[in-house]
């Protein structure tokens, strides 16, 4: 070989990191290149098809100096011994015992697996064989035919996986456009409140969701959940779209909260037995009396009371454990009263745990931010929030799904 074994493998690669149509176009590219290289001195090749259901290989494809075999002809693995050995070892040079083949002038077997393998009756039989015939006998030629067989190999290994990035991708772009048109309006009317929230995949699609649920039979009520999923990309996306759908089913049905988010826990186990664990905070708003809140947490962080008289904050605690931690669990509720000017500032965790590469954004800044900036309406005060957390957060190493929904009563 005139050609060093490198330049084998890299000459390979670059042609074969060319867009083909097929994997079959891409093979046939690299054949071509390698007999008409003129530093390569083999002089012509073949390509073999595995046909699992015939127990056969078919001829796809043939070129160079050599007698022609015929597209289309086919060789039984169960008659050909050879295939047993390539099964093996992967590359074979040997004689030849096909008789057809040895009237075309084929003395010599010379071939190299390609591809994945399939399992036919004792044997792990590749996907093709790439046979190539020298114009010398040449003491490197064997390795030529690994280096060849490694190499598309891997090639064709890195195009069906860009292939499937590349669908997945596109899978990943529909999932969050469903995503975003399962989430509600940002902004929300509803009686003395003003609400608006909004939610911020770190990735193409998040585990973090919000959602308001209205009644049907009770228009002065409002519901109000936020929720982040442990886990992270589609897996978390799909738990969250499911617990928010299954939520919405749960508290239109039944008038206990505690019962409601008890069943969300028992349907979140059953679906997502890995990686299961979700945070939940819910509420409901009553337009009526003096601005009962009532509300459970799930292990959720703990959203904010901003309250207008004097200007200190709460903080809405924790009343039952993270859903999907234990199968019997027990979530109480608890209430709050929002006078008028009064703020509830629902958050994920993204926004607290948000770092500058050197300390975390933190529960005290965002209680002094809201302090801050209690007078703005819920749009513009939740966009503040995020415009702060996104500037601390530019040079941090640590980044999430960030959502926020603030409640604001006017009157």
């Amino acid at each position: 070989m005139a050609m060093t074994q490198r330049t084998l493998y890299k000459t390979i690669e670059k042609v074969a990191s060319a867009e083909f149509t097929t994997d079959e176009d891409m093979l046939i590219a690299v054949l071509k290149e390698i007999v008409t290289h003129n530093d390569i001195s083999i002089i012509g090749g073949r390509i073999w098809k595995l046909q699992p259901e015939e127990r056969s290989y078919e001829l796809i494809y043939e070129e160079g100096a050599v007698d022609l075999v015929g597209v289309g002809f086919k060789i039984t693995i169960d008659d050909y011994d050879l295939i047993e050995k390539l099964a093996k070892r992967r590359t074979v040079l040997a004689d030849e015992t096909n008789t057809i083949l040895r009237s075309k002038g084929i003395m010599k077997y010379s071939a190299t697996g390609i591809g994945s393998t399939t399992r036919i009756g004792s044997l792990d039989c590749y996907e093709y064989i790439m046979a190539l015939n020298a114009s010398e006998t040449d003491p490197e030629f064997p390795y030529a035919l690994n280096i060849a067989g490694q190499a598309v190999t891997h090639m064709l290994a890195k195009r069906r996986s860009e292939a499937e990035k590349r669908t997945l991708l596109t899978e990943l772009e529909h999932a969050a456009a469903l995503q975003r048109q399962i989430l509600p309006e940002h902004e929300q009317q509803f009686g003395r409140y003003e609400l608006y929230g909004i939610s911020i995949p770190d990735r193409t699609v998040g585990g973090d969701f919000f959602n308001y649920y209205t009644f049907p039979s009770d228009s002065g009520r409002l519901g109000v959940a936020i929720g982040d999923a442990a886990s992270k990309g589609l897996a978390a996306a799909v738990q969250a779209l499911f617990v928010a759908g299954a939520l919405m089913m749960s508290v239109e049905y039944e008038s206990k909260i505690s019962t409601a988010i008890r069943r969300i826990n028992t349907i979140n186990m059953r679906m997502f037995p890995n990686d299961r664990i979700l945070t939940l905070f819910y509420c409901e708003l009553f337009d009526v009396g003096e601005g009962l809140l009532l509300y459970a947490n799930a292990g959720h962080s703990r959203p904010i009371h901003y309250h207008a008289s004097d200007g200190h904050c709460t903080m809405l605690r924790s009343t039952g454990p993270i859903i999907g931690l234990l199968k019997d669990a027990v979530f109480h509720v608890s209430s709050d009263t929002l006078k008028p000017d009064d703020l509830l500032v629902l958050y994920t965790d993204g926004i607290t745990e948000a770092d500058d590469g050197n300390e975390e954004y933190g529960e005290r800044r965002l209680v002094e931010f809201i302090r801050t900036h209690a007078s703005l309406a819920p749009k513009d005060l939740c966009r503040e929030i995020l415009q702060d957390v996104q500037t601390f957060n530019a040079a941090g190493k640590y980044s999430d799904d960030k959502t926020l929904v603030v409640v604001k009563r006017i009157r």
